[in-house]
């Protein structure tokens, strides 16, 4: 069932119908719709009788300080437009107050965690060992994050594959529902491939392996949810002892990173290869992977060690 149809507060048909407009535009909506989700168990729990008011609003702004700074800008921009519909389309809102002011973007990026080979592992290994509740099974999320740390693909293209998007033979999974509606197809190594096969063919799998069905599934047989997910991440991470503590994310940070430095160590022309991964990543341009690799210091470190290597040989040629 969607998130979107259990939107029950009296704000409810405004946001089903926000909801419905945003994605009669193409947007998928999935993360978005959570956070109206979240928004709208606040107001069933806190404003249950309309209007919507002012000290209402300014309370729930106080019950996001736990957030960070982006993950704010995140939910109050998915609210906010969403109330701003509801309120002139006749939905009972008091006059809004003003959005708070979106922080500067150099304080609302966290540094990448870039997690060595033995961390991917020890992290696999632990998701294997996840107690298993309701149903849910360890070797679904040890497939999960296997899949983002060998593609870099997103976690929530990875929770939107279907089984039909899977070309096991061919060695390669077509991403339908990329970021900025951005499709591609993402090669596989042979031992993902088989991985997929396992997990696809698994016993527990009672779901099916029907075309259109998802290749992730909850304990409720239906398709694997970020907030799920998430916190499975979570859990493996804490029992694999990795510190600081990495998102899901920073898988795609990884492979990124490590793809360059492999470049970099055989050789390669990187600059020439940029354009390569960043069609591989599904990034809108160039330049958006090669902030992943600033964000990590890459660049200025590779930059560092090849001039060490021009300023060597530079004054090898000129001593006498």
């Amino acid at each position: 069932m969607s998130g979107c149809r259990r939107l029950s507060s009296h704000l409810g048909p405004s946001l089903r119908r926000f909801v419905a407009l945003k994605r009669a535009t193409g947007a998928l909506y999935h993360t978005e719709e959570a956070h109206l989700f979240r928004f709208d168990q606040y107001v069933r729990t806190h404003a249950a009788q309309p209007p919507l008011g002012r000290d209402a609003m300014h309370a729930f702004l106080a019950s996001l300080a736990h957030l960070s700074a982006r993950g704010r800008d995140n939910v109050l921009g998915v609210v906010w437009p969403a109330l701003e519909y509801a309120r002139c389309h006749g939905a009972a809102v008091a006059e809004l107050p003003a959005r708070p002011a979106r922080v500067p973007c150099w304080t609302r990026t966290r540094a990448a965690r870039i997690l060595s080979n033995d961390e991917i592992r020890s992290l696999l290994a632990a998701a294997r060992t996840l107690p298993a509740r309701c149903g849910r099974q360890p070797s679904t999320y040890a497939t999960l994050f296997g899949l983002l740390a060998v593609t870099g693909m997103r976690i929530g293209e990875a929770l939107a594959l279907d089984v039909q998007d899977l070309d096991l033979a061919g060695q390669v999974v077509f991403i339908r529902h990329g970021k900025f509606a951005k499709a591609r197809d993402v090669a596989l190594r042979p031992s993902t491939v088989e991985e997929l096969r396992r997990h696809l063919h698994a016993p527990v799998r009672t779901i099916g392996r029907g075309p259109d069905l998802p290749v992730f599934v909850s304990s409720q047989r239906r398709r694997l949810g970020y907030a799920g997910a998430a916190r499975a991440f979570h859990q493996a991470c804490l029992a694999a002892h990795l510190e600081p503590l990495p998102r899901p994310h920073d898988l795609r940070h990884t492979f990124a990173v490590q793809r360059v430095l492999a470049w970099y160590a055989a050789g390669d022309d990187v600059n020439a290869w940029l354009p390569a991964l960043s069609t591989y990543l599904g990034h809108a341009s160039v330049e958006n992977t090669r902030l992943y690799l600033r964000q990590n210091g890459l660049l200025l470190e590779q930059a560092a060690l090849r001039f060490e290597g021009f300023a060597h040989g530079y004054e090898s040629a000129v001593t006498p």
